[in-house]
């Protein structure tokens, strides 16, 4: 096989992964030594509370051309995701998790984007090995955000895709902390492309996110990208204060035409109970929205890098073409 001068980076984050990450280096690094002429391998730590750091540490002096990121707390896979997206080089940038996604569709994937693709997305062949309130959970979830939010995701996808330098640069012009890469991938509007891929199990035991973790995910997506339920908290309020008016008026025409009014405090209950629900509802979503604000106008950074190792070996060619160029002829040509 002809070895690729393109300069490929690939993006792994961690989190106590310790049992599988150095079968993972041992997989990755022959493959693009043996496909590409220039490679980077990042692994983003995200704070493990194992030995997963010091093992990729000790793999420095084995392998060529890994760098090793350490935040100094868990910030998730999406916010471990973007750390390394500001930092890598290469040409064409692969994301995959180490757990989950198959390294072996690497060379294909990156081809693909070479011929004039700029964003590879995976979509996940089946949620079989999920529980069941996950599944429902997601259909739900999908339909919310397509049918009414009118969020831009792409149902079932994943965090494994390949991203083309434009892309990259791109994405990188966004100056919002929270980058949600499976949102902001439809969002920057370069040519995509999705693929299906079935996942591997590299544990026995496969690692999905909580009940909880999994609400609060699609909450901050949701509150972060969409005004849609903000104004469905005006259209409620707007709602319930018709009905309150209608109520007065009966009240009033009631006053007028009978003699003698008994106080109900049945409706009078009701009517305080659905008046608080709206109440309720409005002040969750509109505390929400407060929130996120208050979290922007910190200007806090989105990570915070604790420590940084690499290979004694960074690149293998100082000198090379750059793919970048290559691929604007490619689409020029077609």
């Amino acid at each position: 096989m002809a070895v690729s001068e393109c300069f490929i980076s690939v993006i792994a984050p961690v989190y106590n992964d310790s049992k599988i990450i150095e079968s993972f280096i041992a997989e990755v690094i022959p493959l693009l030594r043996q496909n590409y002429s220039n490679y980077e391998l990042v692994i983003v730590n995200d704070d493990s509370e194992d030995n997963t750091f010091e093992i990729v540490t000790s793999l420095l002096k084995e392998y060529e051309c890994i760098r090793v990121i350490s935040l100094s707390k868990h910030f998730g896979t999406e916010i471990a995701i973007s750390s390394g997206l500001d930092s890598v080089i290469g040409d064409f940038v692969v994301v995959l998790l180490p757990a989950s996604d198959p390294t072996h569709l690497i060379p294909e994937l990156v081809e693909k984007c070479r011929q004039g693709t700029d964003i590879l997305i995976g979509i996940k062949k089946n949620r079989q090995d999920e529980p069941l309130w996950m599944k429902i959970g997601a259909n739900l979830f999908y339909w919310l955000c397509t049918k009414i939010l009118k969020i831009l995701l792409t149902k079932n996808a994943t965090e494994f895709r390949v991203l083309s330098r434009q892309a990259i640069n791109a994405l990188l012009q966004v100056e919002d902390k929270y980058r949600y890469l499976r949102l902001l991938s439809n969002y920057i509007g370069y040519k995509s492309n999705t693929f299906i891929y079935e996942p591997i199990k590299r544990y026995k035991k496969i690692k999905n996110r909580g009940l909880w973790e999994s609400i609060y995910l699609g909450l901050r997506l949701i509150f972060l990208n969409s005004a849609h339920p903000l104004r469905f908290a005006s259209y409620l309020s707007l709602g319930a204060s018709f009905f309150n008016l209608l109520y007065m008026v009966y009240i009033a025409g009631v006053y007028l035409i009978k003699d003698k009014v008994v106080e109900g405090w049945v409706t009078l209950s009701l009517q305080n109970s659905v008046m608080f629900f709206f109440i309720s509802v409005i002040l969750a979503i509109l505390c929400e929205y407060i929130g996120l604000i208050l979290s922007k106008s910190r200007g806090w950074s989105a990570y915070y890098i604790l420590e940084e190792k690499t290979s004694s070996v960074l690149v293998s060619q100082e000198e090379r073409p750059n793919i970048v160029q290559e691929s604007k002829e490619i689409k020029l040509s077609n």
